[in-house]
């Protein structure tokens, strides 16, 4: 059952027109509760709308009353109606009253205003139910947050398991990584890995957006998805780049996750005797080509992004001549770090700036003065191949 509307009528002992202020009081459909002014009995405020003070001529009295409840309220909101003769009018409202009427009481202002009060004191508390709702509701977002950051460390520290410490040296071929997380979970990935006495299998992938624990699990899901290498028995067969992305995009498309970030990748397999190499791109920046002499090139490779649509993907062929290098970088090399389609200038201007250098030194500067001109906090990842 609700709480009655309560308002507390105070009035200094013997007044007779205390029952005219209860009939009035009374008349706009609250019930009256009384105190005696002065008094220092303990009040429970819950049911009270509005607290009604007739003052009199005691004005010290009732303001050390007010003054005494205010304290006693603290943050809770209980309107204060004084009714006094007009020259006390300062003293109840320095006091802590809202409001101060003065005698003879207009019966329709004063039910008037006794209504206008209650409704300030029925907004204030719906204000408060309120924002002790926000304060739960901002503890339960604090509380999320914390266990995202613990999902997302998590991530990061699985997915960091599975990108290789080392790479595998097969002949001249050689390869060298600038990698930079540059978000709690991480969402490139990469790997090199040997598949017999003369072939090298190589990825780069790159999961769209940034700092969510579902995009670097999104990476390591497809980082293991991967295989090159096909064993039958006593006999295997290396998988071309091209169907490892057609794989992995009919795995991607499987998942019917609607809001699937985009996933990009390339894959390539060398020849570490020949300098054969096939590689196949499915939304990663084109690779970019250096010869050992003569100025760099791109190796434009068309692909869509995996998961997208279920579709082929194209090889591109090509022989590494010893000097010859070939960098692979993610999105996050690029200033802005938005994925799609976007010119290799930047890449090529310092390319060519850098191309005296060799081995990891070539890869690292090329990164350092790229990493320079980013402005996102995307992660960072360039891979060089190079046939010594």
């Amino acid at each position: 059952m609700p709480t009655p509307a309560t308002v507390l009528l105070s009035c200094p002992p013997g007044r007779t027109d205390g029952d005219e202020l209860r009939k009035l009081v009374a008349s706009a459909g609250f019930v009256v509760t009384d105190h005696a002014l002065g008094s220092a009995p303990a009040v429970d405020f819950d049911p009270i709308v509005v607290a009604l003070v007739d003052a009199g001529t005691r004005a010290d009295v009732a303001a050390a009353q007010t003054r005494r409840w205010r304290a006693e309220l603290g943050d809770q909101i209980v309107p204060v109606l004084w009714i006094a003769p007009p020259e006390l009018g300062a003293a109840g409202l320095d006091s802590g009253a809202d409001v101060v009427l003065a005698p003879p009481l207009d019966p329709g202002t004063f039910v008037a205003q006794l209504r206008a009060l209650a409704r300030t004191k029925s907004t204030a508390a719906r204000v408060a139910v309120r924002a002790t709702e926000a304060r739960l509701l901002g503890d339960q977002l604090k509380k999320a947050l914390a266990q995202l950051e613990r999902e997302q460390e998590m991530a990061r520290r699985v997915r960091a398991t599975f990108l290789p410490r080392s790479f595998p040296q097969i002949g001249g071929a050689r390869f060298h990584v600038c990698y930079r997380p540059r978000g709690r979970s991480g969402g490139d990935f990469y790997n090199v890995q040997r598949l017999d006495e003369h072939h090298v299998g190589f990825l780069v992938g790159d999961v769209g957006g940034t700092g969510a624990a579902a995009g670097g699990l999104l990476g390591t899901f497809v980082l293991r998805s991967v295989v090159m290498k096909e064993i039958t028995g006593q006999s295997y067969r290396i998988v071309p780049p091209d169907e490892v992305l057609g794989t992995v995009n009919r795995l991607l498309v499987g998942l019917s996750a609607d809001d699937l970030p985009l996933v990009a990748m390339l894959a390539g397999v060398l020849n570490a005797k020949t300098g054969t190499l096939t590689v196949a791109r499915a939304g990663l920046p084109v690779p970019v080509y250096v010869p050992a002499s003569g100025g760099p090139d791109v190796w434009a490779v068309p692909g869509p992004f995996l998961g997208t649509a279920d579709t082929t993907y194209q090889a591109r062929s090509a022989t590494l001549n010893p000097g010859d290098r070939l960098l692979i970088g993610t999105d996050g090399m690029r200033p802005t770090g938005d994925p799609g389609p976007g010119g290799p200038d930047r890449l090529l201007e310092v390319v060519s700036k850098h191309s005296a250098a060799a081995g990891a030194d070539f890869v690292d500067t090329v990164a350092r003065e790229l990493l320079q001109h980013v402005r996102h906090a995307d992660d960072f990842t360039l891979l060089g191949i190079e046939m010594t």
